[in-house]
Parts: C-alpha cells; sequence; structure tokens
C-alpha cells in the first residue's frame, strides 16, 4: 500500500482553511506576517506575534493550520505560531548562553 503524499495531505489541510477566524483578515494577516518577519529582536518578534495569536486562539483549525504549515513548508504565521520554512521558528538567533561541550 503506498503511503499518502505530503502535497494530498497539504491539499486536504487547505480545504479547512475557510472555516478559520481569520478567514477574512487576509490583508492585515499579510501585514502581521510582514511585521514579524522583519522584526529585528526577539521582544519585536513577540511582540508581532500578539495580535494573530489572539486570533487563532479559540479558532476552529488551529491544528490543521499548523499542518498544512509543516507540510508545505510555510513561512509565515499559521495557527498561533510563526513558521519558516515549515518549521516552528525558533525567532532565528543563537542563543549566546549556550556554550558547546568538547568532545
Amino acid at each position: 500500500m503506498r503511503g499518502i503524499s505530503r502535497e494530498i495531505l497539504a491539499r486536504d489541510a487547505a480545504w479547512t482553511l475557510a472555516d478559520g477566524n481569520c478567514k477574512d483578515l487576509t490583508q492585515k494577516w499579510g501585514a502581521w506576517e510582514a511585521t514579524y518577519l522583519a522584526a529585528a529582536t526577539v521582544t519585536d518578534r513577540a511582540r508581532a506575534l500578539i495580535a494573530p495569536v489572539e486570533v487563532c486562539v479559540g479558532c476552529p483549525i488551529t491544528a490543521e493550520c499548523a499542518d498544512l504549515a509543516e507540510l508545505s513548508g510555510y513561512t509565515g504565521i499559521a495557527g498561533g505560531r510563526a513558521y519558516r520554512n515549515g518549521r516552528p521558528d525558533t525567532y532565528g538567533l543563537r542563543n549566546p548562553d549556550k556554550t558547546r561541550r568538547p568532545a
């Protein structure tokens, strides 16, 4: 039996987007994502997530939205979190407190 491709899973998840709390916020959502992606600091990125996350709270398709972001390699805000290339964004900043252990 063949497995289900990522493309088919993503297409199926996309059908539910019309049921999301954000369905009428296309322009505003784009502006929020642009603000998030342009933010230079972790604090600015966290602030940029406040408004879209409020939209996602209580949304009936948050899980499907997050699945679609991961399956499609999405960069932006989906399911109440930020994504880069389909992976939850860690803000793209390294933790300067982490030290490497010698081998």
